[in-house]
């Protein structure tokens, strides 16, 4: 009986191992609005309206990143607006289509933590484009 109370011990004594992870929030909203095509309109930049979060655990070690290997054209039928993405402000730095991502300064403590995507479309690029509803789902892939 003393050799199973040991077993019994050492089994229930073996600490369990968090797996690190992160999870990002979904559903934010990237919208430029109605754009009027005037010779006198510039650029139109915009960042989401309902900002994701993005929530890793402690035992995450490295930092995380983000990146989005999406096209980054917007579609209205045959026709195609690029734009430009970014997770610092509009027109900052380009969000990689690829990884390794863009370094997150988030705390890694179990809570959400707000990430703000922005856009920008450059004048030249929507000045001869046809009317019309322009439009495109973004994935994000975060790496940690």
């Amino acid at each position: 009986m003393r050799t199973l109370l040991l077993l019994v011990t050492a089994i229930a004594g073996t600490p369990a191992f968090a797996v690190p992870t992160c999870t990002v929030g979904s559903g934010a909203t990237l919208s430029f609005g109605a754009v009027v095509a005037l010779a006198s309109t510039g650029d139109v930049t915009t960042n989401s309206g309902s900002s994701f979060w993005v929530n890793c655990t402690s035992d995450v070690t490295t930092i995380p990143g983000l990146y989005s290997a999406t096209t980054r054209t917007l579609q209205s039928g045959a026709s195609s607006l690029p734009f430009a993405l970014s997770a610092v402000a509009a027109g900052g730095t380009e969000l990689p289509a690829s990884s390794p991502g863009m370094a997150l300064g988030i705390t890694k403590n179990g809570t959400n933590q707000t990430v703000t995507l922005h856009g920008k479309i450059q004048a030249a690029d929507f000045k001869a484009l046809p009317s019309g509803s322009y439009a495109r789902v973004i994935a994000l892939t975060i790496e940690y």
